[in-house]
C-alpha cells in the first residue's frame, strides 16, 4: 500500500537535495559585495546595535556546511566564504581574521575544513 504522507515526504527531500547542490555549483566569484550579503544574511540584515559585548566573540565556520548558524540568524556558508576573503583574504583550514557583521559587531571568523 503506498503512504501519500512518504511520497510527500521523498519529494520535500528531493526539493531540498536540488537546492543544496544549486548552492553549491553557484559561481560566487561572479557576484558583487552586496550580492554575496543578500546570499549568505537571506534571513535579513538586523539593524545594528550600540551595545557590544565585553570580550571577544568567536563564530567556528564548517566550510563543507551549506549553512552557518550566526548569532542573529542563519547563513548560507557559500556566498559567506566569499565575501569573507574578499574582505579578509583568509580562505584556508585554521585562519582566524577580524570582520563585523551586518548586526554592526565585530566577530572572529575561524575557517574549519569540518566541525561536528
Amino acid at each position: 500500500m503506498i503512504n501519500f504522507y512518504d511520497i510527500l515526504i521523498n519529494k520535500q527531500d528531493k526539493k531540498k537535495d536540488k537546492e543544496k547542490q544549486k548552492l553549491r555549483m553557484q559561481d560566487w566569484t561572479k557576484l558583487t559585495d552586496e550580492e554575496l550579503s543578500i546570499a549568505a544574511f537571506g534571513e535579513g540584515i538586523p539593524p545594528s546595535t550600540d551595545e557590544n559585548e565585553d570580550g571577544t566573540r568567536v563564530i567556528t565556520i564548517s566550510m563543507d556546511s551549506v549553512n552557518t548558524q550566526m548569532p542573529f540568524g542563519s547563513v548560507k556558508t557559500a556566498p559567506f566564504l566569499e565575501l569573507f576573503w574578499r574582505k579578509t583574504g583568509a580562505d584556508c583550514d585554521g585562519e582566524e581574521e577580524f570582520m563585523e557583521l551586518p548586526d554592526g559587531n565585530t566577530y572572529m571568523i575561524c575557517l574549519a575544513t569540518h566541525c561536528e
